[in-house]
């Protein structure tokens, strides 16, 4: 019975962080990024398309709880920096949202810091900070 009870838990909640992701009005139509090379410049941009990884990091970034209004200086450069498309409305242009990314390997924690009217920041957990490298294919 307890069993039952648990699975029925787990497949609610899924359920739900689904339609949480899904519902949104927003629509991520593609993302470009650069990636810091060894070598301290920046890659070519890649630009990712594919639907299913799209959808995968549209929910993850719109499950991010963002700080806004902080301004935040760093002492080096951003390991990634990406852009986000997005479609909110038919027939009209998309919507541009940058980001710059930090790996901190030592704590093996992420930085994000939006470049949107409301200079957002974050600071992710090392759960979400690993998410991301595999969304980004980030190699350490």
């Amino acid at each position: 019975m307890k069993k039952r009870c648990l699975v029925g838990f787990v497949l609610i909640i899924l359920v739900c962080t689904l339609l949480g992701c899904i519902n949104k009005q927003k629509n991520l139509t593609r993302i470009e990024y650069i990636k810091m090379s060894a070598n301290g410049t920046y890659s070519d941009t890649e630009i990712v398309t594919d639907k299913k990884k799209l959808e995968k990091i549209e929910c993850f970034f719109s499950n991010i709880k963002w700080e806004e209004n902080v301004a935040v200086k760093s002492k080096r450069i951003a390991d990634f920096k990406a852009t986000l498309f997005y479609e909110e409305e038919k027939n009209m242009p998309e919507k541009i949202y940058e980001y710059e990314i930090w790996f901190h390997n030592d704590i093996n924690k992420a930085v994000l810091i939006g470049d949107n009217d409301k200079q957002s920041y974050v600071m992710l957990n090392k759960k979400l900070s690993k998410e991301l490298e595999e969304l980004l294919n980030y190699e350490k």
